[in-house]
């Protein structure tokens, strides 16, 4: 009886040590077949910039400027940030393209840009700048299929630093801005979150290094032609739940020069915060819809309403 219950025990035991091994190979067989991109990557937004996980997949972003909290759908909106020769028209714009997959953690898109100038309302506003008037008169209601790009992806996670960077190359067509002899618009983005070890809160930067080219030497119009641009944007984050988060991103330091304007000569636009909680829908669909003000003239009439999404299929 002795040695049968040693080695009942000892079956036992090694039935128990079997199971937890097959317990172990099964949950690291879970974490190889996870893909790659998502180990890398675990913030919901970048997760849906970076595009689906299929080799081949259709991928858009979408950005709904509005009005303001007194009149959030109407034709014009207020000029938050203080930059020049803008047209100031409530529009709906993005990007779809054809996304492929070229390794794990590199992709390349072909897409065409949408707008839509003031797809709610059909009356001008009479706070139209010149440009405004124009493009509002020219496009209002009618999508506009234009500015062909292409761009590249890569996610990385350098010192523990979820980030994806983006190199994009657009070519105009559309006809506001073929008509100020805008050719190209050529920069480089890096999107970077820290979330400190698995935690609720993230903080992070975006950062955008942009030139143009022209093809217009018109000096009536180089004051309206952007030659480079850059900014440092600040970002915090807090996940509320599996499907929203908080998020802003602090708009502080964002610097343009135009043909006009000397070397040494920057333009800062004025800071502005945009702040809204995101809505992960999916793992390819995340919504944000938000608010942007200037953090020194907070008023109703001084705000810009918004939604951006990024929605990829297949």
């Amino acid at each position: 009886m002795l040695i049968s219950n040693g080695i009942h025990a000892q079956t036992a035991s090694s039935t128990q040590l079997s199971n937890t091994n097959n317990m172990k190979i099964d949950a690291t067989k879970k974490t190889l077949d996870k893909d790659r991109s998502d180990q890398l990557i675990a913030n919901r937004n970048l997760r849906s910039l970076n595009g689906s996980l299929s080799i081949w997949s259709f991928a858009s972003t979408w950005n709904y400027q509005g009005g303001d909290l007194n009149r959030p759908i109407g034709s014009s909106r207020p000029n938050v940030t203080g930059a020049k020769d803008i047209a100031l028209v409530q529009n709906l714009s993005g990007t779809v393209g054809i996304n492929y997959r070229l390794t794990d953690v590199d992709r390349i898109t072909l897409g065409i840009g949408l707008q839509m100038a003031s797809p709610f309302s059909d009356e001008a506003d009479s706070k139209f700048s010149e440009n405004g008037r124009r493009e509002f008169n020219r496009t209002q209601g009618e999508l506009d299929a234009s500015n062909p790009q292409i761009v590249y992806r890569r996610t990385m996670k350098p010192f523990g630093i979820q980030s994806i960077l983006t190199g994009t190359a657009t070519y105009y067509t559309q006809n506001a801005l073929v008509d100020r002899g805008l050719e190209s618009k050529n920069e480089v983005t890096l999107n970077s979150l820290y979330d400190f070890g698995g935690s609720k809160f993230s903080a992070g930067l975006a950062l955008q290094s942009a030139f143009f080219t022209h093809n217009k030497d018109d000096q009536s119009l180089q004051a309206g032609q952007p030659l480079y641009e850059f900014y440092a944007l600040p970002i915090t984050e807090y996940e509320i739940n599996d499907l929203m988060n908080w998020r802003a991103v602090y708009r502080y330091y964002w610097y343009q020069q135009s043909r006009a304007q000397k070397s040494s000569e920057w333009t800062t636009l004025d800071p502005t915060i945009s702040t809204g909680i995101g809505f992960s829908i999916t793992r390819d669909i995340f919504l944000y819809p938000n608010i942007q003000f200037n953090p020194e003239d907070i008023r109703a009439d001084r705000t810009n309403l918004g939604l951006s999404a990024n929605i990829n299929l297949f």
